[in-house]
Formats: C-alpha cells, structure tokens, sequence
C-alpha cells in the first residue's frame, strides 16, 4: 500500500491507502489509516434580475463574483459569475453597481438572502457556514 504527501493549495494533504508501512532511519513503522477532510469552502450563488443593462452587476469582496445579465459567459476582460465556492466562516460584502443616478432617486435594488447595507445598495453576508443563494433584483435605468 501507498502512503503519499503533497502539498495541495497551501495545504499539507496526506494520503494512505490501506495499511502502509514505512521506512525511518531503517525501521519499518506500521502507520494507521489516516482521513483528512477539508470541507472549508461552501457555494454562494446569486441570481440578479429586473431592469439590467450590460454593466449591471452584482460585485462581491470575494474573487470571481461579477455577476449580471450575462451569466456564466466570459466577455472582454472579464469573467462574470452567479456562484462561486467562498470560504466558510469569512463574511462576504456585495454591491450593486450600473445603473444611472443615484441610488434611492433613480433606481433601488431588492435583496433577498442578506444583510442590507449602504443605504440599500449593497448587502452583507455573515460567515456562511452552508450553501447560500442571494436574490437582486434591480428596478430603474440602466447605464
């Protein structure tokens, strides 16, 4: 049987397959089946909807949290997504953006899954420590 260390993400990750038995300073050592589980991350997903144009977004503090009418395809320069794996236990901040005018005067957002923030235009999300979905919905101009 195998036992196997390498380094995954910045992490120690050990592997052993049945027993397994090995060699220091040349004696052979008897090592007990080992499980490591690194179950850190959780999804995020995000559904935006309403009046939206093609810089209407949802942006998160989290990389890769670009989310708008153009889910799930790469466009020029950027890569906007409705789900991404975060880290569990770190709060997550999102901002609505794109829309012409002020927020409250020309357009509001509607949040569903969050803490709303920064007068409505934005929300928070508490460390997440399962799935969670966030729904937007924008009313009002698009720029």
């Amino acid at each position: 049987m195998k036992f196997q260390m390498f380094l995954a993400a910045g992490l120690m990750v050990a592997s052993i397959c049945g027993p397994a038995a090995a060699q220091l300073n040349g004696n052979a050592t008897e090592v007990s089946p080992v499980e490591i589980v690194n179950d850190n991350t959780v999804i995020l997903r995000i559904d935006v909807s309403g009046d939206m144009g093609p810089r209407t977004v949802v942006k998160g503090d989290v990389p890769g949290i670009n989310c708008g009418p153009d889910r799930y395809k790469y466009t020029e320069g950027e890569n906007r997504q409705c789900w991404v794996w975060v880290r569990r236990g770190k709060p997550i901040n999102l901002s609505a953006l794109g829309m012409q005018g002020a927020y409250g005067a020309g357009w509001t957002v509607k949040w569903d899954g969050c803490e709303v923030r920064e007068g409505g235009a934005g929300c928070y999300i508490a460390p997440p420590d399962k799935e969670t979905h966030v729904r937007v919905q924008f009313s009002g101009t698009p720029q």
